[in-house]
């Protein structure tokens, strides 16, 4: 995924200048201090004349443990307030109150009304204006409470890590209520985890039974036990049997003794046998070669008719728009057959909030803008008659905040709110959401704040994680995999599918007991076994992306290897990187790296399973492209140089995966286009996902240059199609994917990497990828699990290796100089070339595959 996406604050604020200190009691000027950064400087003064005429939001602001409030200010932004501070100086909590520091903002008369609304970032920033950031969150005057002694302000509080309060605090003792009485995490062993949470140094006691009246067995915890990160397990319990319990807690504190006890709830444990049998796993998938493509930029069938059903097609063809869709794709599948491609891995088609996808509205319909259920399922048969298996990438982890479903959740006077409600995973008085590590980002959060409640996310507020702990959610992502499977899907590329469990990861959970995986097996299971299929289906493929880009922690994939069929090995990407750059070493050691990862990921100890496959690839829509990537390094021999990383892909033990265009050397690169505001200022992923070059010569729209000079292009899609008439076989070129943003500036008018410029060049980047798959599927041995691969070479000049199995050996060798070089070797034969040698002239960057030949 990834496709974070966070508020940029305060992008062309100039004021220092802020309001503080307006006293409620007091109509005069009371001074205070504003705008301050650490050391940074920014104004400061009191609100003067304001304090008789403005309206103000009082924040309340107090820290979870040490320091000094005052260093902490906000930002804020919005509809309704007089003046912004600038990113880096924030509106200092410099008045005090038995609460912790308090700060008055001044907003403008719209601010009071129901729809105006503040944004609020508690800071603290030092003299570089480095700020460190507690969460975002917004309010609205008119829902805060009023303050009694002024009517112009209206007050909020809130806790360091926590969710705003509109109400002042109405107690000084400890947070003792139980709190996600209902969440749990089955097993599938007949035991549950039951992940309710509490105050710490708490004792309690779950009782439960089969019956309401008739809980007489129990299982209790103490004052040392950190119930909020492992949760309290009940065994013993019988599959399809449901039980009743009821949670008690009991908080003992110096003056007093606090007690809670739950509602009777109940729960029915599932019995999960997970895929171990050889035959149950997706093993045709490391035979094959994937190919990744964008359905909007692929391929354009039509424009969209609107009606589109079960039943209808969505897409016209008399009229193409320039978005690419599943018609379209379905007219260039002859393509993908002659290339021998045999999966295809489409980014997300489900209806989305955002061109990319990534943020589903609805789980069970094609996105209107490429097509309908009819184009879908007329995509799968039409692929399945060419042997071409479909991979639909299924967003598991989180949702769009536009979702019906976090709709009602959001909204307690919504009709489904209790239904929904639970689906997401929220704060609680016992959250500290300023100290929740973020996965992979050490500067952002994993909470965001809506209608004055938190809920977890990691790639952004707009896409709310899904609450695992939920068997309703479980559910109906089983009801949505068959829902898809039952229309020809062939399997599932799993975004983010580390992340399901996100706690567990960063509470050490032991394996056996982690959310992620006990959802992945159980997944796993269900697809494998409960979803009917014709006779003779192959299993549903599972592909995860588990991403650590790090070599040195390529490991942490194994315990995933027990989940799902495969993974994207983006370590590899890594070591392989290394290798092209010229480093040599463990760093850029291919077959090391191969067999370390192989061996760890066959121990069952470690959650390994000897099934496992990986998929290893160049590049993918969240990547720079290898054609960029490699671009200032290799020079003249850039060719030369893809056509040798695309060896390696090809001849490793795996799955190899081609993003779209890369056969063709496609460029593209997440990159910041400085310009006008409106534009943005951060990198567009738009750049990587650029069309498909079918073409060689494209006409654009306009010609545009941004203040730092990057050209970029608008293509004229109805114009390219007619000038490519004689040549344009049914589907016609796409413009660039985002509809907010429709440029690229990767493609030239006469472009080099295009299906039209290389399909009949015999020593072009696309024919040498086609003979790379026709040697892998001719010579299919190396895609065996039990394939033995052996380095014989690793100098500066020379990288060899081999690969055996079953009586059948392959010898790759690399070039890795910029100059020709001469190998003698006799009885063999380079695959790539059809030469037998005795003498080879490898050129620069070059590769032989070579087999022995039989006297």
């Amino acid at each position: 995924m990834k496709r974070i996406l966070y508020f940029a604050a305060a992008t062309a604020i100039t004021s220092l200048l802020s309001v503080a200190g307006c006293d409620g009691g007091d109509d005069g000027p009371n001074p205070g201090t504003g705008g301050q950064g650490g050391d940074a400087g920014g104004g400061a003064g009191g609100c003067g004349p304001d304090c008789a005429s403005g309206r103000f939001i009082r924040l309340h602001y107090r820290l979870q443990g040490d320091g000094d409030v005052s260093t902490w200010g906000v930002h804020f932004f919005g509809t309704g307030v007089v003046t912004e501070p600038a990113w880096g100086s924030p509106q200092l909590f410099s008045e005090k109150d038995d609460f912790g520091g308090y700060t008055d903002i001044l907003i403008d008369d719209t601010a009071a009304t129901e729809t105006s609304w503040i944004g609020l970032i508690p800071v603290q920033c030092d003299a570089s204006a480095n700020c460190t950031k507690d969460v975002e969150t917004s309010v609205r005057w008119a829902d805060l409470h009023p303050n009694a002694d002024n009517e112009r302000i209206h007050e909020a509080w809130i806790t360091q890590g926590q969710a705003i309060s509109r109400e002042p605090p109405s107690s000084t003792g400890p947070a003792y209520k139980i709190s996600h009485p209902n969440d749990f995490i089955d097993l599938g062993n007949g035991s549950v985890r039951l992940m309710f949470r509490v105050a710490m140094g708490s004792t309690g006691t779950v009782r439960y039974g089969t019956a309401p009246d008739m809980l007489d067995q129990s299982v209790t915890w103490t004052d040392s036990d950190d119930i909020n990160a492992r949760g309290l397990i009940i065994d013993g319990l019988t599959a399809g049997t449901t039980i009743h319990y009821q949670v008690s807690t009991t908080l003992v504190t110096d003056d007093e003794q606090f007690t809670d006890e739950s509602e009777i709830m109940e729960l029915t444990p599932i019995a999960v046998v997970p895929v171990v049998a050889t035959a149950d796993w997706a093993n045709w998938g490391r035979e094959g070669t994937m190919y990744q493509l964008i359905v909007r930029t692929f391929a354009d069938g039509g424009s969209p008719t609107g009606t589109g059903t079960d039943a209808d097609s969505g897409i016209d063809p008399a009229a193409k728009d320039g978005i690419g869709d599943l018609v379209g794709l379905r007219q260039k599948l002859p393509y993908l057959s002659d290339l021998g491609i045999t999966s295809i891995w489409m980014t997300p088609v489900f209806a989305a909030n955002s061109y990319h996808g990534y943020d589903t509205t609805d789980f069970y319909n094609i996105d209107p803008s490429v097509g309908s259920v009819k184009d879908f399922k007329d995509l799968t048969d039409a692929a399945h008659a060419l042997d071409i298996k479909i991979i639909v990438d299924l967003v598991q982890n989180h949702v769009a905040d536009v979702n019906p479903w976090f709709v009602a959740a959001l909204d307690p006077s919504h009709a489904d709110h209790a239904k929904y409600h639970d689906w997401f995973l929220w704060s609680d008085e016992y959250s500290n959401m300023f100290t929740d590590a973020h996965p992979f980002d050490p500067s952002a959060v994993i909470w965001s704040c809506k209608n004055y409640m938190c809920y977890h996310q990691i790639f952004g507020g707009q896409m709310p994680e899904l609450n695992y702990r939920n068997p309703e959610v479980r559910t109906e992502m089983k009801n949505i995999s068959k829902h898809w499977i039952d229309l020809g899907a062939d399997g599932f590329r799993l975004d983010a599918s580390k992340h399901i469990e996100q706690f567990d990861d960063n509470n050490q959970t032991d394996l056996a007991l982690h959310g992620t995986h006990i959802w992945w097996k159980e997944f796993n299971a269900y697809v494998k076994r409960d979803v009917p299929r014709p006779a003779g289906s192959v299993p549903v493929l599972l592909a995860g992306e588990n991403r650590w880009d790090d070599p040195a922690v390529a490991t942490n994939m194994v315990p995933y290897a027990g989940d799902m069929d495969s993974q994207f090995d983006f370590p590899f990407r890594s070591i392989l990187a290394n290798f092209v750059s010229g480093q040599s070493g463990e760093p850029a050691d291919l077959v090391k790296y191969f067999n370390d990862l192989r061996a760890s990921s066959a121990a069952t100890v470690n959650g390994g399973n000897v099934n496992h496959f990986y998929q290893r690839f160049l590049s993918n829509h969240d990547l720079e492209r290898p054609a960029t990537q490699f671009r200032d390094m290799a020079g003249e021999h850039l060719t030369a140089v893809l056509k040798q990383a695309a060896t390696v892909i090809f001849t490793m033990p795996g799955m190899p995966v081609v993003y779209y265009g890369e056969e063709l050397g496609k460029q593209g690169k997440r990159d910041k286009l400085a310009g006008a505001v409106a534009e943005g200022d951060w990198d567009r992923d738009e750049l990587i996902r650029e069309p498909m070059s079918w073409f060689q010569d494209l006409i654009f729209a306009d010609e545009r240059q941004s203040d730092d000079r990057i050209l970029r292009h608008d293509i004229d899609f109805a114009a390219t199609n007619d000038a490519n008439a004689v040549t344009m076989a049914d589907a016609g070129i796409c413009m660039a994917p985002n509809p907010d943003y429709p440029f690229i500036k990767f493609m030239s008018e006469s472009e080099p990497a295009s299906v039209e410029a290389q399909m009949s060049d015999p020593e072009s980047l696309y024919s040498h990828y086609k003979s790379l798959i026709q040697i892998r599927r001719t010579h299919h041995f190396i895609t065996n699990s039990d394939v033995v691969a052996v380095k014989k070479q690793d100098t500066a000049t020379w990288y060899e290796y081999s690969l055996t199995a079953g009586g059948q050996s392959l010898t790759v060798l690399l070039n890795r100089t910029a100059t020709d070089q001469t190998l003698a070797r006799t009885m063999v034969t380079d695959l790539l070339s059809g030469s037998n040698g005795p003498v080879f002239n490898v050129p620069a960057y070059g590769a032989l595959i070579l087999q022995v030949v039989n006297p």
